[in-house]
């Protein structure tokens, strides 16, 4: 499998294999064995050697959807640098990327609270809490004593 993945790098730049195919499904599968020892160190049918030969040909050990993650947090963290705080606005043209992303975090949030199925895990639900990460905009923005329905500051009004 791994010549065919040489051969899929060569071919396309890369090594994220679409998981409908047989590839991809090894592809996967060398992601999870390599995450089973949170060293990094080689276990089980994931030698060091085979670990090597995939950075060979700078295979990825996360997959895309890990990749954005760690990307908007981020971006969620220099927001927070800038205006001290994780309210990221709905309609935010600097980066509408981010913002979009904080509302489906959001969304996944309140399905998980609901016992429904939903990406968002409980480790990546604690890296936003510790960034004061507010889960229900709505409460924030209207329940808080401190602004008012459209969003100034109490003692800015008087």
């Amino acid at each position: 499998m791994f010549l065919e993945l040489k051969k899929f790098h060569k071919t396309h730049g890369h090594c994220q294999v679409p998981s409908s195919i047989s590839l991809g499904q090894w592809v996967v599968r060398m992601r999870f064995l390599y995450r089973q020892d949170p060293s990094g160190k080689a276990k089980l049918a994931l030698t060091q050697e085979r670990i090597d030969l995939l950075n060979s040909i700078s295979f990825s050990w996360s997959t895309r959807s890990e990749a954005i993650w760690r990307t908007r947090v981020e971006q969620l963290r220099e927001f927070k640098r800038e205006h001290s705080h994780c309210m990221v606005p709905r309609n935010y043209p600097e980066n509408p990327q981010l913002s979009t992303w904080v509302a489906t975090q959001r969304k996944n949030y309140n399905k998980k609270q609901q016992g429904k199925p939903t990406p968002l895990t409980q480790e990546r639900i604690d890296q936003l809490e510790a960034l004061e990460f507010v889960w229900s905009y709505w409460d924030h923005n209207f329940m808080s004593s401190d602004y008012n329905v459209n969003g100034a500051k109490l003692n800015e009004m008087w």
